[in-house]
This record gives structure tokens, sequence and C-alpha cells, in this order.
């Protein structure tokens, strides 16, 4: 993000932020206009290219938004100290992390198309350096319930938070964009119960022998 971008007037900063949010969750990272986001902003064009120098570095903050709104909301998960603790913690973080994303479906939709791998944002070096740090936690994460007990250590550790990742991202899309479509149809209990029995099956150390 900009340095200037920090300087700009709260009320200004929040109007642009949430006319960008709304653009890209309707039409897409790719699809969204620079122009209908100052427009919906109600700025004027010299303000906006005052303090972002180009849509890159608005649509990098809009991200740096988002997160603050989530961490603001669902908080950052405590490190468990137990074997016994691990999954029940885990269990907790993600159950809030899904309530949110299902009560806030617009910054689920903008989170997942800033984050796409094919679309615009890919090349941009800020974004890859996001990409890393949820990858580092994701390690970390993965360390401790290894150091615990609770994760499997007969797979090499970088394979094994791809495929925690990849069926993370597989499992949440298919939940969010089935409650998109038909909410009637989606419980958010079915779908928790079912998803943490699928991690457990593939990184606990039990396998497919465990249960709950």
């Amino acid at each position: 993000m900009s340095l200037r971008a920090r300087k700009l007037d709260e009320e200004k900063r929040e109007a642009l932020l949430t006319a960008a949010m709304e653009e890209i969750a309707a039409n897409g990272i790719d699809g969204a206009s620079y122009n209908r986001i100052i427009e919906r902003s109600g700025l004027s064009k010299g303000v906006v290219y005052y303090y972002f120098d180009n849509k890159e570095s608005l649509y990098l903050t809009v991200l740096e938004e988002v997160e603050r709104k989530f961490l603001a909301s669902v908080g950052k998960l405590k490190m468990p100290a137990a074997r016994e603790e691990f999954w029940t913690a885990c269990r907790s973080y993600y159950e809030k992390a899904i309530r949110y994303g299902a009560g806030n479906l617009g910054i689920v939709r903008v989170v997942r198309s800033l984050a796409d791998p094919s679309s615009g944002m890919k090349g941009s070096a800020e974004m890859r350096e996001n990409f890393k740090r949820v990858e580092r936690w994701t390690g970390n994460l993965l360390k401790r319930g290894q150091d615990l007990g609770a994760i499997r250590k007969d797979v090499p550790p970088d394979l094994l938070r791809n495929v925690l990742q990849a069926v993370g991202h597989t499992m949440d899309s298919w939940f969010f964009e089935n409650l998109e479509k038909d909410p009637g149809n989606v419980s958010v209990e079915e779908f928790l119960s079912s998803a943490l029995d699928m991690f457990r099956r593939i990184l606990s150390p039990e396998g497919a022998e465990v249960h709950g």
C-alpha cells in the first residue's frame, strides 16, 4: 500500500474502500472498473489518484481492510499447547471463520476474486507476499500439531501444507457457492462437521480411523 494512502481522510477512505469492495464483489477483480469505483465513492479522480498510484494499490488496500475486518470479528487462532486441545481449537476457529463468511458473502466474493491465481493480481509482488504469509501461518500450525502428536509426520511438510490448502479451498468454495445459490439447502452445522472430519482423516496420525 502507498504511504500516501495511509493519510487519506477516514471518511473518504471508507467511502472509497466500500465502493471498491462492492465493485469487486459484483464484477470480480478482472471485471471491476476503476472508473466505476471512483464514481461509486463520490470522490473525484484527482483525489483518488493522489492517494493511490494505480488500481492495484487500491485493491491491495482493500485486501488489507478485509483482513482487518476479519480479525476484528474472528480474532487470531491461539496456538494450542496440548494434543487434546489441538483439534478443539482448530474446530472453534474454523467455525468462527465459516460463520463470519456466511454472514458476509460480499466480503467472501472480494477475497476469492483477489486471491484467484488466474486474476490480474497474480503478478503483484505484494499479493505473492500475502500468499507466502498465509503459507507460513499454515505451516506453523501444522508444525505445532506435529510437535503435539496431533498431525501426521509421514508426509513432507510442504506437501502436507499444500494438501490442506487445496482441500480447504475446495471445500470452502463449494460451501459459499452453494450458500449463495440455495441457502435453504445448506447447513452450516453439517458442513462444519463433514469438513472437520475430512481434515482429521487427512491430517491426523490415525488417518481414516479417526471419527467424531
